[in-house]
C-alpha cells in the first residue's frame, strides 16, 4: 500500500471514530432522555390513576350514586397498566424499590377504598355515616404521593447525572481524538520524513552504483569483459534475477549468448543457429516484456517462456541494435528495478559498440582477408609471445613453415582467381587440422607458419604430415588443378633459442624439403643446427 493510500485510510478511520463517538454520545443522551421521560410519564399515570380512584370513591361516598364509581374502576385498570410500564422501564434497584413501595401503598389504599365503598353502599337515608377508614386512606394516599415525588426526583437526578456523564464522555472523546490526531499527525510527519530519507538514500545508492558501473565500463579491455560486467552489475543490484547478454556475431547473421545461460538448456538449444530477428527486442528495437500479468500481442519464441517474468532490452547505438540484455526472474520487477535495467543498458551500449568496433578493426588489422588466417604481423607477434611462454614454462615449441609448390604456375596457368581459391582452401585445411591451442597464419605470399606449443619434433612431424596430406587431397573446380606443399620443422629450444632463429631454422628445413623434391616434410638437420649455432656465436 502506498503512503498516500495509507494516509487516506488513517483519515477515513479517524473520521469514522469521530462519527461513531458522536453517535454513541447522542444515542446515549437520546435513550436516557426517552427512558427517563417514559418512566416519569408512567409514574405520573400511576398518580393520576390514584387520584381518579380517590375522586370516584369520594363522589360515591357523597352521592351514593353508582356512576361515580366509574373513575374508581377505570383508575384501577389504568393504575395496573401504568405500574407494569413503570416496572419495565425502571433502570436500577432504587427505582424498582420505590415503584414497588408505591404499588404496595396503592394496594393497601385500594383495599381500604373497597371496604369504604361497601360500607357506604350499606347505608340508607340521609343520615348515613362517613366511611370510618377515610383518614387511613388519606394517609396512604399522601404516602403514595410522597413516594411518587421521590421517584420523580430520582428520575430527574438520574437524567442530570446521565447528561453530565454524556457531557464528560463528549469532552473525553474530543480530548482523546485530539491526542489521537496529534499522534497520527506526528506519526505521519515522521513516516513521511523517513520515507523521504529512504527515497533519497535509495537515489544516492542508485547514483553511486550507476556511477561506479559507468566508470568501470570505461576501462573494459574487450567485449567479453564488458558483457560480464553488465551481467554482474545487474545481478548484484537487483535481487533474484538472472541476466544473459545476447550478441550479434561479426557477420550480423547469428545471435549467440555472450555470457553464461544460467543452466537453461532450452534457451541454449534455441540459440543454436538463431538469427538476430529471433529476439523480439532486437527485431522491434524496444524492450519486450513477457510473463506474469503481461500478455503481449507478439510472443517471443526465443526467450519468452524461459522464466516466469522476462524483460529483454535491446542495446541501441545510433539507431543500430547490436544485441540485447535478457533479464529473467520469478517475480514481477518494480519501477526502480526496471529503471535500473534501462539505464544500465543505455550506459553500456556505447561502450560495447566501441569495443566491438575496436575488436573488428584489430581483427581486420591482424587477419588476412583472403584466407581468414592471422596475417604476417600477427604471426610475428604470436611467435614472440609463444617463444617467451615456452621459455618461462620450459616446454618445447615447434614451428612449421610450409610453402605451396609451384604456386606461380597455378597463377600463370589458371589465373589469379584460381590462385586465390587455392590460398583460401589451404587456410581452411590448416584451420580444420589444428588444435585449439595451436596457431596458424599466412606468413606471406604462399608461405604459412604453424606454431605448436608443447610439441616436440615427433609431434610436429606427425601433424605436418597430416597437413601435407590434407593439402594434397584438396579439390578445385579445375579437375587438372592439384596443389602440394613443402614443410620445414624447427623446435625450440633444440634447434633455436629465440623467435627469429626458430623461424630461420624452419625456413632452412623448408628449403631442404623443396631441394629434395617438394611435397615432403623435413626436420632441421644437425649440420644446419651447427651452422646456426656458430653464426649466433
Amino acid at each position: 500500500m502506498s503512503g498516500a493510500n495509507r494516509t487516506r485510510l488513517v483519515l477515513a478511520v479517524a473520521v469514522g471514530v469521530v462519527a461513531l463517538a458522536v453517535w454513541i454520545v447522542s444515542e446515549t443522551q437520546r435513550s436516557t432522555a426517552e427512558r427517563v421521560f417514559d418512566e416519569s410519564q408512567a409514574a405520573a399515570r400511576m398518580q393520576t390513576a390514584m387520584l381518579d380512584q380517590e375522586t370516584g370513591v369520594r363522589g360515591f361516598a357523597l352521592t351514593r350514586e353508582r356512576p361515580f364509581l366509574q373513575p374508581f374502576v377505570e383508575g384501577g385498570r389504568e393504575f395496573n397498566a401504568a405500574a407494569q410500564d413503570a416496572r419495565g422501564l425502571a433502570a436500577d434497584g432504587d427505582h424498582q424499590r420505590l415503584i414497588g413501595q408505591m404499588i404496595g401503598t396503592a394496594d393497601r389504599w385500594r383495599a381500604l377504598a373497597e371496604r369504604d365503598v361497601g360500607f357506604v353502599g350499606l347505608q340508607r337515608g340521609d343520615g348515613a355515616q362517613r366511611p370510618p377508614r377515610m383518614r387511613e386512606r388519606k394517609r396512604l394516599f399522601d404516602e403514595f404521593r410522597v413516594r411518587g415525588e421521590a421517584l420523580q426526583r430520582q428520575l430527574e437526578t438520574e437524567r442530570s447525572e446521565k447528561l453530565q456523564r454524556a457531557g464528560l464522555i463528549s469532552v473525553a472523546v474530543i480530548v482523546g481524538l485530539g491526542l489521537i490526531f496529534i499522534g497520527v499527525g506526528l506519526y505521519a510527519i515522521e513516516r513521511e520524513v523517513r520515507r523521504v530519507r529512504r527515497r533519497r538514500a535509495r537515489e544516492r545508492r542508485y547514483r553511486d552504483t550507476q556511477g561506479e558501473f559507468a566508470g568501470a565500463m570505461q576501462i573494459m579491455r574487450d567485449e567479453s569483459e564488458a558483457h560480464e560486467l553488465v551481467k554482474s552489475h545487474l545481478e548484484r543490484t537487483i535481487d533474484g534475477i538472472d541476466v544473459t547478454i545476447l550478441n550479434r556475431n561479426n557477420s550480423d547473421n547469428r545471435l549467440y549468448a555472450a555470457t553464461a545461460l544460467g543452466g537453461d538448456p532450452a534457451l541454449a538449444d534455441k540459440l543454436v543457429d538463431a538469427e538476430p530477428d529471433s529476439c523480439l527486442a532486437i527485431r522491434l528495437g524496444h524492450p519486450h516484456e513477457q510473463g506474469g500479468d503481461v500478455d503481449p500481442l507478439l510472443a517471443c519464441d526465443l526467450c519468452g517462456k524461459s522464466a516466469a517474468e522476462v524483460i529483454c532490452t535491446p542495446s541501441l547505438v545510433g539507431g543500430e541494435v547490436i544485441g540485447s540484455v535478457l533479464v529473467r526472474n520469478e517475480r514481477p520487477l518494480v519501477g526502480d528495478e526496471r529503471e535500473r535495467i534501462a539505464d544500465s543498458v543505455s550506459q553500456a551500449s556505447p561502450v560495447l559498440a566501441n569495443l566491438r568496433n575496436l575488436a573488428i578493426a584489430e581483427s581486420r588489422a591482424a587477419t588476412d582477408a583472403l584466407t581468414g588466417l592471422p596475417n604476417s604481423r600477427s604471426c610475428r607477434d604470436n611467435l614472440k609471445r609463444m617463444v617467451a611462454h615456452a621459455g618461462r614454462t620450459l616446454s618445447p615449441l615447434s614451428a612449421v613453415m610450409l610453402d605451396l609448390d609451384h604456386f606461380k604456375q597455378v597463377n600463370d596457368r589458371f589465373g589469379h582467381g584460381a590462385g586465390d581459391d587455392v590460398l583460401a582452401s589451404v587456410g581452411e585445411a590448416l584451420t580444420s587440422k589444428l588444435r585449439g591451442s595451436d596457431f596458424g597464419g599466412r606468413y606471406g605470399g604462399e608461405e604459412f607458419l604453424v606454431l605448436l606449443p608443447g610439441t616436440d619434433q615427433s609431434g610436429a612431424l606427425a601433424l605436418a604430415e597430416k597437413l601435407r596430406a590434407a593439402i594434397e587431397a584438396l579439390e578445385f573446380q579445375q579437375p587438372e588443378l592439384q596443389v602440394t606443399a613443402s614443410f620445414g620443422i624447427a623446435t625450440y629450444p633444440l634447434d633455436a633459442l629465440d623467435a627469429d632463429a626458430l623461424v630461420r631454422m624452419a625456413d632452412r628445413a623448408l628449403y631442404a624439403a623443396k631441394a629434395q623434391g617438394r611435397n615432403r616434410v623435413e626436420l632441421v638437420d644437425s649440420s644446419a643446427r651447427q651452422d646456426a649455432v656458430s653464426q649466433d656465436a
